[in-house]
Formats: structure tokens, sequence, C-alpha cells
């Protein structure tokens, strides 16, 4: 998906995020080499009628480029 994203589409960056608690979402973007950016408090889930801690993680495709060793 990643490499979709930068070589196919030529996205600069990827963002993506995980809910507090999330443990396995959060171990797979670190694996992946997203790079936290940010917390957001009290994030509305409209579905499951809840509020929760949002994190936010970024990946360039310059880092990605430097995993892949492009």
């Amino acid at each position: 998906m990643l490499r979709h994203a930068f070589e196919d589409l030529e996205l600069a960056r990827v963002w993506c995020g995980y809910y507090e608690g999330n443990e396995k979402s959060k171990r797979v973007q670190e694996k992946l080499g997203f790079k936290h950016q940010w917390v957001s408090e009290n994030v509305p889930v409209p579905l499951m009628g809840e509020t929760r801690t949002g994190h936010v993680n970024l990946m360039t495709r310059e880092d990605w480029e430097k995993k892949m060793n492009l």
C-alpha cells in the first residue's frame, strides 16, 4: 500500500493513526516506520457513541525511500 501511495499516486506523505490502547495498531505503524506527530484528546467516535484519545503518525516519501534503500 505504501509503495502504491508513493510510487503510483506520487504522494509526498501518508498519515495514519490509532486510538489509545490499541497497541497492535501502534506497533504495526512503528514497525513500518511511521513517526509520531501529535495526540488529539476527546476525539468523537460517533459509531461507538464515545470519545477517545487519538495518536497521529506520519511517513514521508523520503522516510519510505530510506527504509526501502531506494
